[in-house]
């Protein structure tokens, strides 16, 4: 597997970990001044669903908001919902997550 591609899933796979924090906090610290961290994680996921969305093939961002951004969303559910052949998923998977890396670090320059 190709380095960008294992940092980018590591960083989508962050992105559910920061998502749980982020939506448990709203709901503890609205009305209040938010930590630090907490506003570096709402920025994070910011970020990550902002670059899904600017995606131009909706197929491509589809099937990575299935398996990252949605409630209880994975591979398989990806998989599930694409309505495509196990290798058409890979093949376009790999695109995705290719034009997402992309995206996302020329938002972090």
């Amino acid at each position: 597997m190709e380095q960008w591609y294992r940092s980018a899933r590591q960083y989508l796979k962050q992105y559910r970990f920061y998502h749980r924090i982020v939506e448990q906090a709203v709901n503890d610290w609205e009305g209040a001044e938010k930590p630090r961290r907490l506003q570096q994680m709402e920025l994070y996921c910011q970020r990550v669903t902002n670059a899904i969305d600017s995606i131009r093939d909706e197929r491509q961002a589809n099937l990575l908001r299935n398996e990252f951004i949605v409630a209880d969303g994975s591979q398989r559910v990806a998989y599930e919902l694409s309505g495509l052949s196990k290798s058409q998923y890979y093949v376009i998977r790999k695109q995705a997550m290719r034009e997402w890396w992309q995206l996302i670090n020329i938002a972090r320059v």
